[in-house]
């Protein structure tokens, strides 16, 4: 079987010296010798300017803890077409998500949407996902954001390491950015994440949120248990050795994807997705062809001994938990279609082009591929 998912961590040969100034101090938490010169790392490598670099326990609990430090309360603007953790944390803050239709040309907030409910709702939030990754240009989300005052925050979980089209590192828009370190993701460390925020009070209040709230030893607002230990700090650390030749790998694979799938279907991606760290290679399949379900696609491929994965799906607007009754089909559309193939950092070309070929044929497109 191929596997959807095959991450690559460092050896822990690679990651415990790293550990010995942890050993030495005995501290293994709480912004440790680790945590701190991963946090410098990170920000002298990746952040945009005025942003450094926060670490958290994961993606997840840096979208609360950004929530909380920012104050909000009652109803923020979340997209349909996510994954789960998105409004989860937004509902660990003790917030309300407010579903908001995506754009079919970026998979990702749609404008007028957005706008309709600012105009109609009270929001105190926006939450922006990049969609898979991607790195899109979202300063006209920003201008909506701003033209009617609601803070912006940007759920990039899978984008660590991509660049917008403009060539800077995503991390520098909205108030702040955050992002997942977990093992699926390109910068994996196993759990973890890193928000990218403005230094000083906003860096503080952070800070604050994912130690329970706490200045001092005084409670002086809502918190999270939010942190990082030295352990995943260490895997961090040992990571950034190869963490550029592993994105740069997954981009020539997903370069390979999309010359050969190319020439058999039509492949949609976003208008200007910039260059994301390729998580997964995302593939919509024609909405107008109903003559193979995509879960036949995906159990065709499994019979055929490859995984693929239906991401964002159901729409959240439409799942249990979160049943709102909107009608949002541009969200529902894509995830009733959307599937994405595996990419690894040491995927071989053989590899690359057996799930080509599996792919294909399952989709009903026996002839081989040719150069």
């Amino acid at each position: 079987m191929i596997p959807f998912i095959r991450p690559t961590l460092p050896s822990p040969e690679a990651w415990l010296p790293f550990l010995r100034a942890s050993y030495a101090a005995r501290y293994f938490s709480n912004g440790g010798p680790c945590a701190r010169q991963l946090e410098a790392a990170l920000t002298q490598k990746y952040a945009q300017p005025q942003r450094e670099a926060i670490l958290v326990s994961s993606g997840t609990s840096g979208i609360t803890a950004a929530l909380l430090a920012l104050d909000i309360h009652g109803p923020v603007v979340v997209p349909a077409f996510t994954f789960p953790a998105t409004a989860q944390a937004v509902l660990a803050a003790g917030c309300t998500p407010v579903f908001c239709d995506v754009s079919l040309a970026t998979w990702e907030l749609d404008p007028q949407s957005l706008t309709d409910i600012l105009a109609n709702q009270t929001i105190q939030a926006i939450i922006h996902v990049r969609a898979f990754g991607f790195c899109q240009d979202i300063t006209s989300i920003e201008d909506i954001a701003a033209a009617h005052t609601v803070p912006l925050l940007v759920d990039a979980a899978a984008a660590l390491g991509g660049r917008l089209p403009q060539g800077p590192y995503a991390g520098g828009q909205g108030l702040l950015e955050i992002f997942s370190l977990h093992a699926t993701k390109v910068f994996g460390i196993g759990e973890g994440g890193v928000i990218f925020a403005p230094p000083g009070r906003a860096a503080e209040k952070i800070r604050t949120a994912i130690h329970f709230g706490l200045e001092n030893d005084a409670v002086v607002g809502r918190g999270v248990n939010g942190k990082l230990s030295e352990f995943g700090a260490a895997v961090g650390l040992a990571l950034l050795a190869n963490i550029d030749d592993f994105i740069a790998h997954r981009a020539h694979r997903a370069r390979h994807y999309a010359s050969r799938l190319a020439a058999h279907m039509a492949l949609a991606h976003p208008e200007a997705p910039g260059a994301p760290p390729w998580q997964s290679f995302p593939v919509l399949l024609d909405p107008l062809d109903t003559a193979l379900s995509t879960t036949q696609v995906v159990a065709a491929c499994k019979d055929r001994g490859l995984e693929i994965k239906r991401y964002y799906h159901p729409a959240l607007h439409t799942q249990r938990c979160f049943a709102s009754g909107a009608r949002l089909p541009h969200s529902e559309q894509l995830a009733n279609r959307m599937v994405c193939l595996p990419i690894y950092s040491d995927m071989t070309v053989e590899e690359n082009e057996s799930v080509i070929q599996i792919f294909l044929h399952s989709l009903g497109m026996k002839k081989p591929i040719h150069d």
